[in-house]
This record gives C-alpha cells, sequence and structure tokens, in this order.
C-alpha cells in the first residue's frame, strides 16, 4: 500500500511539474503576441492622433493598446483566478483522498 501511494505521488508529481512548464511557455509566448499586438495599436495609434481629424479614433485605440500591455504584463507575472481555484479544487480532492485512505486503512 505505501509502495502504491508513494508512486501515485511521484506520477502526480511529476505531471503537475510538466503542466506547470508547458503552462507558463504557453503564457510567455501568449504574452509576447499580445504585447506586439499592442505595440503595433499603439503606433496605429499615435499615427492616427498626428492627423487632427482622426484624434477621437487614435485616443481609444491608444488606451486599447495599453490595456493590453497590462494583460501581457500580468500573463507573465501572476496566475489568474482560474488557475486559483484549479488549484484550490485539487488540494480540496488530495485532502478528501488523504481522509479515505485513513479511514480504508484504519
Amino acid at each position: 500500500m505505501g509502495l502504491i501511494t508513494g508512486l501515485t505521488g511521484l506520477v502526480s508529481g511529476l505531471l503537475g511539474a510538466v503542466v506547470g512548464v508547458v503552462s507558463g511557455l504557453l503564457r510567455g509566448v501568449l504574452a509576447l503576441v499580445l504585447s506586439l499586438v499592442a505595440t503595433v495599436l499603439l503606433i496605429v495609434s499615435a499615427l492616427l492622433c498626428v492627423t487632427i481629424l482622426l484624434l477621437p479614433l487614435g485616443m481609444p485605440l491608444g488606451a486599447l493598446a495599453l490595456k493590453l500591455y497590462r494583460q501581457a504584463a500580468q500573463l507573465l507575472t501572476g496566475s489568474s483566478r482560474l488557475e486559483q481555484s484549479v488549484r484550490r479544487g485539487e488540494d480540496a480532492l488530495r485532502a478528501g483522498g488523504h481522509r479515505l485512505r485513513k479511514r480504508l486503512v484504519a
């Protein structure tokens, strides 16, 4: 029983590490693409703002570009609410499984 529990924990840890690496890589690529799109939008916004007639179009486009930069930075730095809720669910399942194993052994 102890060997199976140890192997299960090892496999779970390895899979968690692999998923974490893939998730981090995907978030980094998405942040890069998002920042490139934001850069293009910011350049277009600056060009629109230079012409006085298109200023009302350039200002919201610039705000959108800055919002995209913020989203890219959040992707790189912090974990999302979805990831936090998934972690809480995993922790609850692990705790429930641990309690169930204790009941079965005792």
